[in-house]
């Protein structure tokens, strides 16, 4: 299948819809660019409201760090995620 654009996205259900081809083009995607994050670190997320921020980190099971994690290592999946944030468009 040749696209222009990578803007598919179908979330896990039923995708009887796309033709088969579609089918393993997505697969495909999900599975390069599953395997080129590598492992889940943890979730940094920010929630903004009108007059204050609150932040947090989680560490859903399949993470790889968890809360026993060293605080320097928590501390430098921070940062990347800051970094990240500062280079979003």
């Amino acid at each position: 299948m040749t696209t222009d654009h990578d803007w598919i996205n179908c979330g896990p259900g039923d995708n009887s819809h796309l033709t088969e081809e579609q089918r393993e083009w997505v697969e495909g995607r999900i599975r390069q660019r599953e395997e080129s994050r590598g492992a889940l670190l943890g979730v940094v997320e920010v929630r903004v409201y009108e007059n204050a921020c609150e932040p947090q980190v989680d560490f859903p099971q399949v993470a790889i760090l968890g809360v026993a994690t060293d605080p320097s290592v928590v501390s430098a999946m921070v940062a990347r995620a800051r970094t990240e944030l500062e280079d979003w468009r």
